[in-house]
């Protein structure tokens, strides 16, 4: 076989450097049209963030309209009448409704509940002080929903001593005395009274401190609330079984005939129940029971676009314009 001549090598040198280039050229086009295919899919989600954004912005506006709107309902029945009952304009529930020409352009809709008809849990130990005539009540509502005698009385008393800022568990007396701190310890927040101690913020937060069972809790939670402490029971909205805890010597089942009769005739003052009361019932001294409302939760659902809102708002009505004490998107 006789030798390549150095001509034909330098040729054979010159289409492979050519091939090379070729293979590199389609390689970097390739490599382009890669990143400009990258560029486009994140202008594209960028946009679709930004329009996500948007909605979302738009849906929590309507929601915060609604909660207004919900004050403004409020602050008016205040000015009109001197007791709160269910037979109020206020407790009619507001469907969602479109917001324009359809719901694709927005929709809102909500109801207004009342508080003020259920035990405060907060009034085991207000500004960190227990009150003993508040755990005996409470003692008796976790009676009346099905808790045992023993496991009442534990809870009610775990939960004053947690209000005091101690840790005592279930079964033992309060470890606080009156008035002391916080537990620096905690690590976390809390939401302090003025005096001293830890106000409970929500009401499920007895089954996060263990004081409550889950399923316990779900037949107790209709008959309590987590308000700054002080403000008295509604009469008018308040459920049998927190009338019969509240009312000294008063059955569940008389408290039953007085919330059916209620329906039909509200109280229109203490003196109006007192009249009611069957011989051996007795109104609680001091300033316990009202009728009318401070406290009201608004339930609020509204959408705009692609974004859904489901918000919550407690409202404290101590004044004539109620005010916010919190938000709560569940």
């Amino acid at each position: 076989m006789s030798a390549r001549s150095p001509a034909f090598s330098r040729c054979a040198r010159r289409a492979a450097q050519r091939g090379a280039a070729v293979v590199l050229a389609l390689l970097t086009v390739s490599f382009a049209a890669m990143l400009a295919a990258a560029a486009l899919a994140d202008f594209g989600h960028g946009l679709a963030m930004l329009g996500g954004r948007h909605d979302q912005a738009q849906a929590w506006q309507l929601g915060r309209a609604a909660v207004d709107w919900s004050r403004n309902i409020l602050a008016d029945d205040a000015r009109r009448t001197s007791t709160d009952h269910f037979g109020e304009i206020w407790t009619t529930a507001i469907p969602v409704t479109a917001i324009g020409s359809d719901t694709a352009d927005g929709s809102v809709g909500g109801a207004i509940h009342d508080l003020s008809g259920r035990f405060n849990l907060n009034d085991l130990a207000p500004n960190g002080r227990p009150d003993t005539p508040a755990i005996a009540r409470f003692t008796r509502l976790l009676g009346l929903v099905g808790m045992d005698d023993a496991s009442a009385n534990a809870t009610a008393r775990a939960l004053a001593a947690h209000l005091q800022g101690g840790t005592a568990e279930l079964g033992t007396a309060p470890a606080a005395a009156p008035g002391t701190a916080p537990d620096e310890r905690s690590g976390g927040e809390t939401n302090a009274n003025a005096g001293g101690g830890r106000a409970l913020v929500e009401t499920r937060e007895l089954v996060l401190l263990g004081l409550v069972p889950a399923a316990a809790f779900a037949t107790l939670e209709p008959h309590v609330v987590a308000a700054p402490p002080g403000a008295p029971i509604n009469i008018n909205t308040a459920s049998a079984e927190v009338l019969a805890a509240v009312l000294d010597s008063l059955s569940l089942d008389v408290a039953r005939n007085l919330v059916a009769a209620r329906e039909r005739a509200w109280f229109r003052n203490l003196g109006d129940l007192e009249g009611r009361l069957p011989e051996g019932a007795a109104l609680p001294a001091g300033r316990v029971l009202d009728v009318r409302s401070r406290y009201f939760l608004v339930t609020i659902s509204a959408a705009y676009g692609d974004a859904l809102l489901n918000l919550q708002a407690m409202l404290d009505r101590e004044s004539n314009w109620p005010a916010i004490l919190w938000y709560h998107t569940p």
